[in-house]
């Protein structure tokens, strides 16, 4: 089944998310205004574009394998956003650029996102929890 993202363009330049191709898992986000990516900064690169997500679903916000070629990065990846959130889609970047800067330009795409669909949690305290191979290992615990 197709769920529909109603969406609402808050810039003139705003370009609509496209999936690229028929296997594509996620759909291409795109930015609205021009900016310069340089080594060591954060830029809020923006969309120009406000998400209506349906209700139990989310979208996670990937970095796209093009922009890591280049050095360049999604810090929070995931990013998460949630469907009552009614702000403008905004991809917080980082540069570690290759040739020191890069130039993007309107219409540049900045990352990837994907529609999920999460599943209703609640929390139980419990005195005992099951026991398994791994037990407490963490961070590398499983090897390199």
């Amino acid at each position: 089944m197709v769920q529909t993202i109603k969406v609402k363009k808050v810039h003139s330049k705003a370009i609509l998310p496209k999936v690229a191709t028929q296997g594509s898992a996620c759909f291409d986000l795109y930015c609205c205004e021009d900016f310069v990516m340089s080594n060591g900064y954060f830029v809020k690169a923006k969309t120009g574009l406000i998400f209506e997500i349906p209700k139990g679903y989310h979208v996670k916000i990937y970095p796209r394998s093009g922009m890591a070629a280049k050095g360049i990065v999604i810090p929070n990846s995931p990013g998460v956003i949630d469907s009552d959130y009614r702000g403008e889609i905004i991809v917080m970047l980082y540069g570690l650029c290759m040739k020191g800067h890069e130039i993007f330009q309107v219409g540049h795409r900045i990352a990837q996102g994907e529609l999920v669909k999460g599943e209703p949690v609640e929390f139980q305290v419990f005195s005992q929890l099951s026991s398994t191979d791994r037990g407490t290992g963490g961070f590398g615990s499983t090897g390199k």
